[in-house]
């Protein structure tokens, strides 16, 4: 009875080995997908590297969003680290530029650009809050900036989604996209697709900070 109870436990183990190497192997191959095709979403990549590796749909063997985002910064920093961190702080810069300009509008930075893995492809997305869409574009029309229209869907707790407009432009090489949101949702913010927590973003002083604190790792070379 002991040695089957011993074999049955060593088999679980091999198969639960076997299953995060797979797991890691995934997150590798997707990340790299990412670093190539920024214009795919984790689900499109982790899908293309699930398929390109022979791996069945079950979810043991898939990585999450924050596994592949790890793989991500690695493959970039190993990769990409002669030329990401300066777009990274390229595009980070416009959105301070572009936060500015919306100041009235409270922007909070999110996607990529905050979360350190865009490129020089990334667009620079910001939640804007006020009472309609309408003040966004008069604004814009105010500022003679042509912009292109959509609708993002964005989730939120209790498996509530809600389709919000989307303004995009391009401020010289730089998109920007800017997600409309209501008041409610600065104390109310939608899931983030990363990691499924509430996604407050960041304020202009958050990121005038965060943008300091990466120059000064740079000039200590850390």
């Amino acid at each position: 009875m002991d040695s089957a109870i011993r074999f049955k436990s060593c088999s679980e183990t091999l198969v639960m080995s076997r299953t995060s190497d797979l797991r890691h192997q995934i997150a590798l191959q997707a990340a790299r997908i990412l670093a190539e095709q920024r214009y795919l979403s984790y689900d499109e990549a982790r899908s293309k590297a699930a398929r390109h590796l022979g791996a069945d749909n079950n979810r043991r063997n898939l990585p999450d969003n924050q596994e592949i985002e790890l793989a991500l910064k690695e493959y970039q920093a190993i990769f990409q680290s002669d030329r990401q961190p300066n777009a990274l702080r390229k595009l980070r810069q416009q959105a301070v530029n572009a936060m500015q300009m919306l100041e009235r509008f409270q922007p909070r930075l999110t996607g990529d650009v905050l979360s350190g893995t865009a490129d020089e492809q990334s667009p620079v997305q910001l939640f804007l809050f006020c009472d309609s869409a309408e003040e966004v574009i008069f604004f814009l029309l105010d500022q003679k900036i042509t912009w292109k229209e959509s609708e993002v869907v964005l989730h939120y707790p209790k498996g509530r989604s809600l389709k919000h407009p989307c303004f995009s432009f391009r401020a010289g090489d730089i998109a920007i996209e800017l997600i409309v949101l209501a008041y409610n949702a600065i104390k109310n913010p939608p899931l983030s697709s990363l990691h499924g927590r509430p996604d407050k973003g960041a304020s202009l002083a958050n990121l005038q900070n965060l943008l300091e604190e990466s120059d000064q790792r740079l000039e200590n070379g850390t």
